[in-house]
């Protein structure tokens, strides 16, 4: 054969060989592209679905098809009651702890016990869940509410004293208006008044007591 038929033939492979190549890169790159493509919409997808499913987190409301976003409804309540329940927390806490260095706890039956004794109070028939509705109060919130307020009852137990002679002194003065009729049940309804008055007379002294001896760090302004 020539050289210039070999030269030429040569030129050709050469050129077909390049020209697959580009074919075989081009759609490589584009099967890349699509994979992206692909994962990009998969992602949008799920981003989307978690969205609406979860919209309530992200959403507080809706005014003609304007958002109203849980941020901003967070930040106007922070500037307005952000230091009031960042106290009530502070306490709540300082309860808790106090508790705990005192071994003091609330068992199922001390708490079941408190709502058989509010539910009694209220009547029969009547149920705390239709009450906290009517209120608008959360169930989970007053159960959380009540359990503290037994909580600190049990703490202050341990540090008031009642004497003798004060629940006879009490059913001397109050036996017309008391509701039990035995000795016993007479005593055991003094004591839990006296108890009552003391608590509401010492409660806030010892809370202030408790904020003055504790290091606390308020970074809400």
């Amino acid at each position: 054969m020539p050289k210039k038929a070999i030269k030429k033939a040569g030129r050709f492979s050469l050129a077909k060989k390049f020209k697959n190549l580009k074919i075989g890169l081009g759609n490589f790159f584009q099967g890349k592209k699509l994979r992206r493509f692909v994962y990009l919409f998969l992602t949008v997808l799920v981003f989307g679905f978690l969205f609406y499913r979860f919209r309530d987190r992200f959403i507080a409301g809706m005014v003609n098809g304007e958002p109203i976003f849980r941020f901003q409804l967070s930040q106007r309540l922070n500037s307005q009651y952000g230091r009031t329940v960042l106290q009530d927390l502070i306490v709540e806490k300082l309860i808790y702890q106090e508790a705990k260095a005192r071994k003091i706890s609330l068992s199922p039956e001390e708490f079941s016990s408190a709502i058989e004794k509010l539910e009694k109070q209220l009547g029969e028939g009547t149920k705390i869940e239709s009450v906290l509705a009517l209120q608008g109060i959360d169930k989970t919130t007053f159960e959380q509410q009540l359990r503290l307020q037994l909580l600190v009852r049990k703490i202050m137990e341990s540090r008031i004293s009642i004497s003798e002679t004060e629940i006879t002194d009490y059913i001397k003065e109050n036996k017309a208006q008391m509701k039990a009729t035995s000795e016993a049940d007479l005593s055991a309804e003094a004591k839990n008044s006296l108890l009552d008055e003391k608590i509401s007379a010492e409660i806030n002294p010892w809370i202030s007591t408790l904020l003055e001896k504790s290091r606390i760090s308020r970074l809400v302004k």
